[in-house]
């Protein structure tokens, strides 16, 4: 079986939507294929994060517990990364300075169609993360740095920004879980206050008979027979014996009697 060509790097387009959606622009260049594998967790953290700004609102969700939620993702994960990104760029440029001595052979540039204006806090995490890889890469080949340290700087901050992005994706889906299923128990509870009020209503009570439950029915499909005459008292029954005239009992004919 032939082994599968990785997709090739892409941002999401919000014109390739089937509505129309209003959209900045921002043209994007990532150096380093580290950089440009994270693409794809971009593409759905930045639809993460408009679920919460956006779908839990429409949702429903208390406005406190969504501004509780966007805390969570931009004061808890996405900030304390971008510092550490900051301050590991701004490391680099005092101890080493600017150095160019290599090229990339496949640069990725495009136009990123940026839906949701928060967004572009994740598109500045990946610039920068490629701008601390592209002064890693050059000191490296520089002989200034070495493996070991190469490694440590591009897989520890590839892991957070991974890990971070996929906690982002959590923390949506499940927000967006709860505010539904709290809509869905809104609606029952709606609709069961509504079929109270319609019960305890004096029209209602008087315009339907009471037919509910077993007593209910079992009364309203019984119906009190007349009183019969004393002449049809006697018609509907099948009497075992027949008095004879002489006062004594008589059994009736059977054909299984014994002869």
């Amino acid at each position: 079986m032939p082994s599968r060509k990785p997709d090739t790097p892409r941002l999401r387009k919000a014109s390739n939507l089937q509505y129309s959606v209003s959209a900045s622009k921002q043209e994007v260049t990532l150096y380093s294929g580290d950089a440009q594998s994270l693409l794809r967790h971009y593409n759905f953290t930045s639809a993460a994060i408009y679920k919460i700004g956006i779908n839990l609102r429409k949702l429903g969700f208390p406005e406190e517990k969504v501004q509780e939620t966007e805390r969570l993702v931009y004061d808890e994960i996405l900030k304390p990364l971008q510092d550490d990104l900051s301050k590991e760029i701004a490391r680099l440029q005092t101890q080493f300075g600017d150095l160019h001595v290599a090229e990339f052979t496949k640069p990725f540039k495009d136009t990123a169609e940026i839906q949701y204006p928060r967004a572009k806090l994740l598109l500045k995490l990946l610039v920068d993360f490629d701008q601390l890889l592209f002064r890693v890469d050059q000191l490296w080949h520089a002989e200034m740095i070495g493996d070991a340290e190469k490694l440590r700087l591009i897989e520890g901050f590839r892991n957070r920004l991974i890990e971070s992005e996929k906690h982002i994706e959590r923390v949506a889906r499940e927000a967006v879980q709860l505010a539904r299923k709290q809509q869905e128990d809104a609606e029952v509870e709606a609709g069961l206050k509504a079929m109270a009020a319609d019960a305890a209503s004096p029209e209602t009570a008087e315009s339907s008979p009471k037919t509910t439950g077993r007593r209910g029915r079992k009364a309203a499909e019984t119906v009190s027979e007349p009183e019969k005459s004393k002449e049809d008292q006697g018609k509907d029954v099948n009497p075992a014996v027949i008095e004879a005239t002489d006062g004594e009992k008589t059994p009736t004919f059977s054909p299984f009697q014994m002869q």
